[in-house]
């Protein structure tokens, strides 16, 4: 298993939990397999070591720069976040203050600004893409974003 950490994902953490909860597990009786049985999923053996549930960690990452040279104000953004996110994930979420940075696909110049993050542990659900799309595109037409950043990865989360 290969653990690099990757931005934003917090994944490193999950790999070394999995390790470990891997490596307790196996070593339990009737936890050895053969060479017949399935490997044991690393992240399924975390989740349930920490008595966590699988979800999906769900960051979205907002630029607050307008491309008309204005920025995102803070009483926008927190209109924003109440009538566009809070609907579609009442139980909860996180909002980080950041600094992104990026390469202009055009000048090729190094551009940075004051960005949000929203952080999401969320079980899978049907709709979850469309409550994702949503929050995308009410931002991208709002403040005239040419995009909203979409990171997701599997975990396990216990609150």
């Amino acid at each position: 298993m290969s653990c690099q950490p990757i931005v934003f994902s917090g994944r490193w953490r999950l790999c070394a939990a999995a390790i470990v909860a891997s490596t307790v597990a196996w070593g339990q009786p009737g936890h050895a397999h053969g060479p017949d049985a399935p490997a044991p999923d690393p992240l399924q053996a975390a989740c349930t070591a920490l008595h966590a549930p699988p979800v999906l960690q769900v960051s979205l990452l907002f630029g607050l720069n307008r491309p008309d040279g204005g920025h995102v104000s803070q009483r926008d953004w927190t209109h924003f976040v109440r009538d566009i996110v809070t609907p579609r994930f009442p139980a909860g979420f996180s909002v980080l203050r950041m600094t992104g940075q990026w390469r202009d696909e055009r000048s090729g110049r190094i551009i940075r600004e004051p960005s949000r993050i929203i952080w999401v542990a969320t079980p899978f659900t049907s709709d979850l893409r469309p409550q994702l799309e949503a929050i995308r595109q009410a931002y991208r037409q709002r403040f005239g974003q040419d995009s909203v950043g979409l990171v997701i990865t599997p975990g396990c989360a216990a609150f």
